[in-house]
């Protein structure tokens, strides 16, 4: 069993989406493009939102692919810690930008959050969480991409064609 391809399109959206928003973030902030990067940024957030509710929907409406070969329990756990943390972070960070965007003056945003929360303290302090949280991102991706780096080209198992639109060919039966 795999993914749906629904699910496997909301995986690699997500993906593209995230880093549209590393490059138009990086862009804006340090100066090497101008507001046009940083209204990218913005509709590219509002976009994963619709993309993470709809993925988390799927989710939950339908259970993860059983993989032919058995994982030890610490591959497991580890999988779902990184998988939860991947998916708590990425919500956290999409909310925690929307209020932050809220806070200009002039934003690309569909309906922005009250801008006197989004100037206030609080606001301040959820723009310094969003800027942290792409560290924590950052690290959730390494582990996940590294997890299916290993299942690739160390295991060499069928748990990295789950996320893909091809299947992984079957190994001859033994004759």
């Amino acid at each position: 069993m795999k993914y749906s391809k629904t699910q496997v399109v909301y995986h690699w959206l997500t993906a593209a989406l995230i880093f549209v928003m590393l490059g138009t973030g990086l862009a804006y902030r340090f100066d090497l493009a101008d507001r046009a990067a940083l209204n990218a940024h913005q509709i590219a957030g509002q976009l994963l939102i619709v993309v993470l509710a709809l993925r988390v929907g799927a989710r939950l409406m339908r259970r993860r692919p059983v993989t032919r070969h058995q994982h030890a329990a610490w591959e497991r756990l580890l999988a779902g810690a990184v998988h939860f943390g991947l998916y708590g972070t990425m919500i956290a960070f999409v909310i925690t930008g929307y209020v932050s965007a809220s806070a200009l003056s002039s934003n690309s945003l569909i309906a922005p959050v009250d801008i006197t929360f989004a100037r206030s303290d609080t606001g301040e302090w959820l723009l310094d969480i969003h800027y942290m949280l792409k560290w924590v991102l950052l690290g959730f991706f390494g582990l996940h991409l590294a997890g299916a780096l290993k299942h690739l080209l160390i295991d060499r198992d069928d748990s990295f064609s789950h996320m893909t639109f091809t299947s992984k060919k079957q190994e001859p039966p033994n004759a």
